[in-house]
């Protein structure tokens, strides 16, 4: 009698939480990689509530220190933040498509193209809400400058 051996990844079973919040800008990019990797059964999409400052609580300080969404935790209590790390991650779970390249090269131009749209488009329309317009409201918004806010649109 023969024994099999079976190869058991937990990695692909296990449930991940994504904190976010469902008009964010930055949450929808990870929604948009679990769209295309074909994960979203495999996350639990944990509500932070930006209007109320949830994210710049103790509690959800403790998940991430900068106060931002999105938020990847895995099983083991691990916190990943930051679109484009948590899209590497997911990336990583399996072959196909891949995002995030294949080859050093098809890696390091998605990684410079993802970057420039971030600093050249991303942090300037972040910018502009929270500092030229009421942004996420007086109890979140504790310090705007408007100048700079406008400077950026």
């Amino acid at each position: 009698m023969s024994s099999a051996i079976i190869n058991f990844d937990a990695t692909k079973l296990a449930v991940m939480k994504i904190y976010d919040w469902h008009t964010g800008p930055y949450p929808a990019r990870v929604r948009i990689a679990l769209a295309e990797k074909n994960l979203q059964s495999r996350v639990q999409f944990v509500s932070v509530n930006l209007w109320k400052g949830e994210h710049k609580k103790a509690e959800f300080l403790a998940k991430n220190y900068s106060g931002t969404l999105p938020v990847l935790e895995l099983d083991d209590g691990t916190f990943i933040a930051e679109c484009t790390a948590i899209t590497e991650y997911l990336d990583a779970l399996d072959g196909a498509p891949t995002l995030t390249g294949r080859t050093p090269r098809e890696k390091g131009l998605i990684h410079m193209m993802s970057k420039r749209a971030e600093l050249e488009l991303l942090d300037a329309i972040s910018v502009y809400f929270h500092h030229a317009t009421p942004g996420l409201g007086p109890d979140v918004e504790i310090y705007q400058n408007a100048e700079w806010g406008f400077r950026q649109r």
